[in-house]
Formats: structure tokens, sequence, C-alpha cells
């Protein structure tokens, strides 16, 4: 089976409806490897407020993952950055080739780069698909002594 990424933006209700059950289980899964930052809710709450996109990877009619984007605009400059946020379901970096059809959605709508946001093991390849570090984010939990 050929797999294919679909922005639901424009979906009626009843054909995103079909995936709800595995749309809910790849977030709990998510929410479980990071409980500090997301929960269902809030990830549920950004696409319905309309602050991100969310993108079905589909083998077939299958649900095989899913990728949240947000655009930001940096309002002194107008620089429009398109942001992969959330991805989660099967498939992990054997994804990154879906990556070219958000690319050609980013630039629909004028966006100056797309930035996947993502761990260290993304590095190489989201690197064989043109993509280099910009930032990187340090973090060091405090919780547990020093």
């Amino acid at each position: 089976m050929t797999l294919s990424i679909h922005l639901t933006t424009d979906w009626p209700f009843e054909k995103l409806a079909r995936y709800g059950k595995e749309i809910t289980a790849a977030v709990k899964k998510l929410v479980e490897r990071f409980p500090n930052d997301l929960t269902l809710e809030s990830v549920a709450q950004e696409i319905i407020a309309g602050k991100q996109q969310l993108w079905l990877i589909l083998e077939g009619e299958e649900f095989k993952a899913f990728v949240t984007s947000e655009i930001k605009i940096n309002e002194a400059t107008g620089h429009k950055s398109v942001i992969l946020m959330e991805l989660a379901g099967d498939g992990g970096i054997d994804l990154v080739p879906m990556i070219e059809t958000i690319e050609e959605w980013a630039v629909s709508i004028g966006a100056h780069e797309l930035t996947p946001m993502g761990r260290e093991g993304w590095r190489k390849p989201l690197g064989r698909a043109g993509y280099r570090p910009k930032l990187v984010l340090y973090s060091k939990d405090l919780t547990h002594g020093r």
C-alpha cells in the first residue's frame, strides 16, 4: 500500500471522525511520552481552535499517523514559518518523505520556511531531506535535586 498525507482543515466532520479512535490512541501515546508538555485536551484544543493544522498520514484508507503544523508570523519582520509540532502513530522517521507535501502547502500559503521540531534522532533523516539544525533547545530537570 502507498502512503499519503492529507491536510484535514477542510474535511467534513464525518470524514475526520472515521479516524477519531486512532487519532485519540496516537495522542494518548504521545502524552504518555511527554506528560509535562501536553495533554489530550491541549492537542485537541489547538486543532479545534485553528491554531494548528492536522495532517493525517494514511496507508490506503487506514490511519498510519498524524502530524500537526502551526503557522507563525514574526510581526516585526513578516517572516512566516510553518512549524511541524507533533507526530504520533506508526512509522516515525520513515515518514520523513511525506514532508514534501507539507513543504508544497507551506509555499502555497507564502511561508518562508518549514521548521520541524524534534529530538536528536530526527537529525539524520531530516538532513537527508535538506533540513539543518537552526537552534538547539537545552533543558535541565530541576525537580530531582542538583
